[in-house]
């Protein structure tokens, strides 16, 4: 199973399973301050799950 994490259309590798998808996304804020305030959802593609 793996995680795709899909921004404005962008896909951005996992960085790896002790990664929550939160941390991810504050992670990325740094580069993308709209993250900051965004909702993040969940969707199961296949054996994928898209955030």
């Amino acid at each position: 199973m793996a995680r795709i994490f899909i921004v404005d259309g962008t896909t951005y590798p996992d960085p790896g399973p002790d990664v929550t998808p939160d941390q991810f996304k504050q992670m990325m804020a740094g580069f993308l301050p709209e993250l900051a305030t965004a909702e993040m959802t969940q969707e199961t593609q296949g054996e994928d799950t898209i955030y």
